[in-house]
């Protein structure tokens, strides 16, 4: 039997509306729907399983929304509508790869509540408009904090969409991927470096509720690791680091992330990749691409 045949009454718009937030997932569009109408938590979504049509026209009249709309806030529901001219707006938009929550100052000044579940990409660690870190560590809005005490972790996401710019978001976020285990198996070796210490006690006094939280040690650990991504988004650096004369690489790590120590040995992660050039966990590209040209 059809949504349309088993549930009539909500085959309409609903009392009250809910627009959508910029890459919001769908399954925090719908929580924010029932919450504000007052369904049961499960309701639409049985609903939307159990209709054979795409879900953005179920979605666009439940909430009095033009489809279009829908479909470019939320590009994951443009999967059911390959349109080429729609697709070529949605270029450099998140893909289906990463989900965190949006800044809370950002949604409840748009009138979306305290929490939205986005569609992330590897760049947006921080809200530039609030100063809060917002990436990795973060799942909830409660581990959101602020880095204005911090100036150095606003400097490396600036020199991180410059890169993206200079290589391509697939590059960098390659490179990015790279750099983060190799800094944080650094970490793990020994609490990693004095800069990255320094920003981690600056932040630790400003926020002594989020001390050792796994959000502050990342944004403390980012400068590094963006300063690491530098070197390795370069493809000439990258070629001279897994040469048969590495030392120009090594040199630049040590001057620039390391502090005058060296990677070496066989246990050290950055020469593990040297060596190996592992990306077994890379995924690709985390933004929409341009529709082929046939």
């Amino acid at each position: 039997m059809s949504f349309r045949q088993a549930s009539p009454e909500l085959y309409r718009p609903l009392p009250i509306p809910i627009r959508p937030y910029t890459d919001e997932t769908t399954r925090s569009y719908i929580r924010r729907i029932n919450k504000a109408n007052a369904l049961q938590h499960d309701e639409l979504t049985k609903a939307l399983q159990q209709d054979r049509q795409p879900w953005f026209q179920n979605l666009a009249i439940w909430t009095d929304t033009d489809p279009e709309v829908l479909l470019l806030a939320m590009p994951q529901l443009a999967q059911y509508r390959p349109d080429p001219a729609l697709r070529q707006k949605l270029v450099g938009r998140p893909i289906r790869t990463t989900h965190a929550s949006a800044c809370h100052h950002c949604t409840l000044a748009r009138g979306a509540g305290p929490y939205v579940e986005v569609y992330s990409t590897h760049e947006r660690v921080i809200c530039p408009h609030h100063g809060l870190w917002i990436g990795d560590g973060v799942g909830a809005t409660a581990d959101q904090f602020s880095i204005g005490a911090c100036p150095e972790i606003s400097e490396a996401w600036h020199h991180h969409k410059n890169l993206i710019a200079r290589h391509g978001h697939a590059q960098v976020r390659r490179a990015f991927h790279i750099s983060s285990v190799v800094n944080w198996g650094w970490y793990d070796q020994f609490q990693h470096f004095s800069a990255a210490l320094d920003t981690y006690e600056t932040l630790t006094t400003n926020h002594p509720r989020q001390a050792n939280s796994p959000a502050l040690v990342a944004a403390a650990l980012y400068p590094s690791i963006i300063m690491l991504t530098a070197a390795i988004a370069s493809p000439s650096w990258r070629y001279i680091a897994r040469s048969r004369h590495p030392e120009p690489f090594l040199n630049r790590v040590s001057s620039e992330v390391t502090e005058g120590w060296t990677p070496q040995g066989a246990f050290d992660p950055l020469r593990h990749w040297m060596e190996t050039d592992w990306t077994a966990e890379f995924r690709g590209s985390d933004t929409i691409l341009p529709p082929k040209r046939s």
